[in-house]
């Protein structure tokens, strides 16, 4: 059957589980942790005070961690990259030497450079030394999701039982499973743990995300909105779960909610879908858009491309513009959100070779989704 795939089913499946937000962000032990009030002077004063306190202690680690701290969380909550660099310059005249928790922030920002491999090191380093590091080893479950090591991923996850609650230790187990290509038992098992641990809201919140992902992979789209909409109401500053409830709604088509729940972050991705949920490419948000994302490729930045092959499918219909944005987006991080893209546009324009560099990488990961399945017959 070869046609052209109307926009209802391609925005369907264009929105995935937003990989790059589901890995579970390290959250300090110390709940007393300064919230930046972005744009703001105060916001900014607080930054140079903590950077005064750190450069005038070069070797107060717990000084440099309060800025790169807070460095992360703002550039979490802003979308500003120039934050996570500032973190990484604070982090280059530090010493790791009997201070895992710099280590530690030094894996995080790999993490977030999607730098999974390296990311993989430094873990090692920290388990190494500490085997019962219980946010080392939840970071390096979620980094071997990433690098499609589901086996060592478990492993980690199985580490873990003894050191944190059991809706942690059980989500992560949920999808290391998952990612081994049993998907059905491990929404099965999921979905018991959330019946019988209510845990903390950013936890819940995590699993309920994995939840709503698991469901929405299985074609259940009823299950789908029940747990994006639980993890977003239970922790909506949490850019995950704001993230994949927006995809969702997105997806189905409800834009007016999909634009408040977008408008509640200040994110470049926010603002994505904040635009898409809009509809409309002249506007002059759409326009600040696209020079954010041409400002992001001078610099460099490749986290834009999913979005913007979005943009570039949805609404300015130009499925092949599209594609090869999200063939850049596969090439560079190889996840399940850009396989599904890539296999959207490849649909769209008829592109036999793109959808068998998907089916390959499908069976390579052994990756289930329903909307994948309905994407890589499209030209058969």
């Amino acid at each position: 059957m070869r046609r052209l795939f109307s926009l209802a089913l391609l925005a369907a499946a264009v929105f995935g589980m937003e990989a790059e937000a589901a890995v579970r962000v390290y959250r300090p032990d110390d709940p007393s942790q300064v919230v930046l009030q972005l744009g703001s002077s105060a916001g900014e004063s607080q930054l140079a005070q903590l950077r005064k306190a750190s450069v005038a202690a070069p070797n107060d680690a717990d000084a440099t961690i309060r800025y790169v701290d807070a460095l992360i969380a703002a550039g979490a909550r802003s979308g500003n990259e120039r934050y996570y660099g500032y973190a990484e310059q604070a982090l280059q005249g530090a010493s790791d030497s009997g201070a895992p928790a710099l280590a530690l922030r030094r894996a995080q920002l790999l993490q977030h450079k999607h730098d999974f491999a390296a990311a993989e090191r430094v873990l090692g380093e920290i388990l190494q030394i500490n085997g019962r590091d219980r946010e080392a080893r939840l970071m390096r479950a979620q980094v071997r999701l990433h690098l499609h090591e589901p086996q060592q991923a478990l492993a980690d996850c199985t580490a873990l039982m003894p050191l944190v609650e059991l809706l942690t230790s059980t989500t992560c187990i949920a999808q290391a499973r998952a990612a081994q290509g049993d998907l059905q038992r491990a929404q099965a098992l999921l979905l018991r743990m959330l019946d019988s641990q209510r845990g903390d809201a950013a936890t819940r919140s995590w699993a309920a995300g994995v939840a709503g992902e698991f469901a929405v992979r299985l074609g259940d789209a009823r299950a789908a909105e029940r747990w994006y909409r639980e993890a977003f109401e239970l922790d909506p500053q949490s850019h995950y779960a704001r993230i994949i409830y927006a995809d969702w709604l997105l997806s189905a088509g409800r834009f007016d909610e999909a634009q408040r729940v977008a408008n509640r972050g200040g994110s470049l991705a926010d603002r994505a879908r904040s635009v898409l949920a809009g509809r409309d490419a002249e506007t002059l948000d759409a326009q600040r858009l696209q020079l954010a994302w041409q400002e992001a490729d001078a610099r460099g930045e490749r986290a834009h491309l999913r979005d913007r092959a979005r943009f570039e499918l949805l609404l300015l219909r130009d499925p092949a513009k599209a594609k090869a944005s999200a063939l850049a987006s596969f090439r560079e991080r190889n996840e399940a959100d850009d396989a599904l893209l890539l296999a959207a546009t490849a649909a769209a324009t008829h592109d036999e070779e793109s959808l068998n560099v998907v089916r390959e990488w499908r069976v390579h990961t052994r990756y289930q989704d329903v909307r994948l399945d309905t994407l890589l017959g499209a030209l058969q």
